[in-house]
């Protein structure tokens, strides 16, 4: 079977961008007849801000997935690249990331032996 695959970012580099927070929300949600009903609720959100910046095109997938930035709370920012697209009965997408500046973080690598096996 032939069949694009998504394999997507390594442990590490999922780790840094996935994280996430509880954050306390209050407010008031105005019903069609005006009326307000308060709220304050906890919610779990993501630490990163994240925009959509790119898709994969897939060899028969018009859109295999899109390709994000993320924003950390403390200012750096990453970006999603396709590492290395092997082949096993279709191409294999090995998400990296990089910064702004273009350079690789070399955690975010699969390695050698990684994409090998894919």
């Amino acid at each position: 079977m032939r069949c694009d695959q998504y394999v997507g970012l390594n442990k590490w580099a999922s780790d840094k961008v996935s994280r996430k927070q509880t954050v306390r929300e209050v407010g008031a949600r105005i019903l069609p007849n005006g009326k307000a009903v308060p709220f304050d609720r906890q919610v779990v959100v993501p630490v990163a801000k994240i925009e959509v910046i790119g898709k994969i095109t897939g060899a028969w997938k018009d859109v295999v997935a899109n390709l994000h930035r993320y924003t950390l709370p403390d200012g750096r920012v990453y970006e999603e690249f396709i590492q290395a697209e092997p082949w096993s009965s279709g191409p294999c997408y090995f998400i990296a990331l990089k910064n702004l500046k273009g350079n690789v973080i070399s955690q975010s690598l699969w390695t050698t032996d990684e994409l090998n096996n894919a």
